[in-house]
C-alpha cells in the first residue's frame, strides 16, 4: 500500500507480532534532509566563517556523513510513527530493525519487526461468581501465634559441662508481656488476636482477588507477545532473586532455587501480562481514571519503602522510564476494585466483596 511517499507491507507471522516492510519515497525524505541540512548550517562552525554563514556546498561536503546519519534517524522515526497511525498499531515495544538502506536518489529501504497489543473480545466481567473463605480467628488460632512469638524469643543458655547450650522458651506470663511491651498478658493476647485477625482478613482478600484473576483470564483467551512475557519474567525473576538474598539463602544456592522455579516464573508472566491487558481493556470500556491525588498517594508509598524523598522517586523512575507503568498500575487497581465490587460473592463470607488489598504493580 503506497501513501504520500510511503509503501508498506505488514504480514503477522505469529499472534501479536508484525513484520513491516516498507519504501519511503524520496520525495518524503526530501523534506526530512532539508531540515537536517537547515540544522546544521545554523550551527555549523568552519575555519574562516562566523557561526552559521559556511556556504552550503562546503557544509555539506564537510558533514555529509553527519547529514547522511542524522537524516535516516529521522526518517525511520517518522516512517514508524506514520506507520504505527495509519495502519493501528499498538507497539508494547520498540520496532527492531533487521534491514536499513538508504539512498537519498531512492529513498529508504527498512524491515523491522514489532510486537503489538492482542486483538480479543471483551467478555462479561461484572457479577464474576467467587467463593469467600472463613476469615473467623479460634483461640487456637492466637495460641498458635503466641507460641511462635514465645519461640521467636528463646535464647541459648549453658547446659551441663560438656553439652551443647540449651534453647529455653520464656515462659507466657505477665513477664513475657512486659518484655514484649505490653503491660499486662491481657493486653498482649488482645493485640495478637488482632494482628492474626488482620492477617486473616488480608489473607482472605487475596484469596478473592485471586479467584476474580482466576475467572477474568478463564473467560479471555488470547496470545500476549512473548517479548513482553519475557521481560516480565525477568522483572520477576528479579525479584524472586533478591526475596531468596534477604531471606538468608546461600548465594551459592540462589541459582538452584530460581532454576526449580523456572517454569512458574514463566506462568505467573504470562498470568501478569494477560490480566493487565483485560484490565486495561475494562478500564477503557467503564473510562477509569486517575486522580492526582492517587498519584501522590502511591509516590508516598513507594517513597517511605524506599527511603526516599517523593520527588527523588519520581525523578528515579523517570530516569528508567517507569512512571508510565506507575500510572497504569494504579489504573489497573482502580479497575481491579471495580471488578471486584461487582463480583457475586458466596461461601462463609458472603456479600459484598470490599476492595482489594492495593497492590504494586509498578
Amino acid at each position: 500500500m503506497t501513501r504520500n511517499g510511503l509503501k508498506v507491507q505488514i504480514d503477522r507471522p505469529a499472534p501479536c507480532q508484525h513484520r513491516l516492510r516498507i519504501h519511503a519515497g524520496a520525495e518524503l525524505i526530501g523534506p526530512i534532509r532539508e531540515a537536517v541540512v537547515h540544522d546544521m548550517l545554523r550551527d555549523a562552525v568552519l575555519p574562516g566563517f562566523r557561526k552559521g554563514k559556511a556556504p552550503r556546498g562546503l557544509v555539506e561536503q564537510r558533514h555529509a556523513d553527519a547529514i547522511k546519519e542524522e537524516t535516516v534517524r529521522r526518517a525511520t522515526r517518522h516512517v514508524f510513527e506514520r506507520v504505527q497511525q495509519e495502519h493501528g498499531l499498538k507497539p508494547v515495544g520498540s520496532f527492531e530493525v533487521s534491514k536499513l538502506e538508504f539512498h537519498e536518489a531512492t529513498g529508504l529501504e527498512l524491515e523491522a519487526q514489532v510486537e503489538v497489543e492482542p486483538e480479543f473480545r471483551l467478555a462479561d466481567y461484572r457479577g464474576v461468581p467467587v467463593t469467600k473463605g472463613d476469615a473467623a480467628v479460634t483461640p487456637a488460632d492466637v495460641d498458635k501465634a503466641l507460641a511462635q512469638l514465645q519461640e521467636s524469643m528463646a535464647e541459648l543458655v549453658p547446659a551441663a559441662e560438656g553439652q551443647p547450650k540449651e534453647k529455653r522458651v520464656p515462659a507466657l506470663d505477665q513477664a513475657f508481656a512486659k518484655d514484649v511491651g505490653f503491660e499486662t498478658l491481657e493486653q498482649l493476647r488482645a493485640h495478637v488476636e488482632a494482628k492474626v485477625r488482620e492477617q486473616r482478613a488480608a489473607q482472605v482478600e487475596q484469596a478473592l482477588e485471586q479467584a476474580v484473576c482466576d475467572e477474568l483470564l478463564k473467560r479471555h483467551t488470547f496470545e500476549v507477545p512473548p517479548g513482553l512475557v519475557e521481560r516480565q519474567r525477568e522483572r520477576l525473576t528479579q525479584d524472586f532473586q533478591v526475596r531468596l538474598m534477604l531471606a538468608g539463602v546461600p548465594e551459592a544456592q540462589v541459582n538452584e532455587r530460581l532454576a526449580q522455579y523456572t517454569a512458574q516464573l514463566k506462568t505467573n508472566a504470562v498470568r501478569h501480562v494477560k490480566l493487565s491487558f483485560i484490565l486495561d481493556r475494562i478500564a477503557g470500556q467503564e473510562q477509569v481514571n486517575i486522580t492526582q491525588e492517587e498519584v501522590v498517594e502511591r509516590l508516598w508509598t513507594l517513597a517511605k519503602r524506599w527511603g526516599k524523598d517523593p520527588v527523588q522517586v519520581r525523578q528515579l523512575l523517570d530516569q528508567k522510564g517507569q512512571w508510565s507503568s506507575v500510572l497504569s498500575a494504579i489504573r489497573q487497581d482502580k479497575t481491579m476494585r471495580l471488578v471486584m465490587d461487582a463480583a457475586r460473592v458466596g461461601g462463609a463470607g458472603a456479600g459484598a466483596a470490599s476492595a482489594p488489598q492495593q497492590r504494586d504493580r509498578s
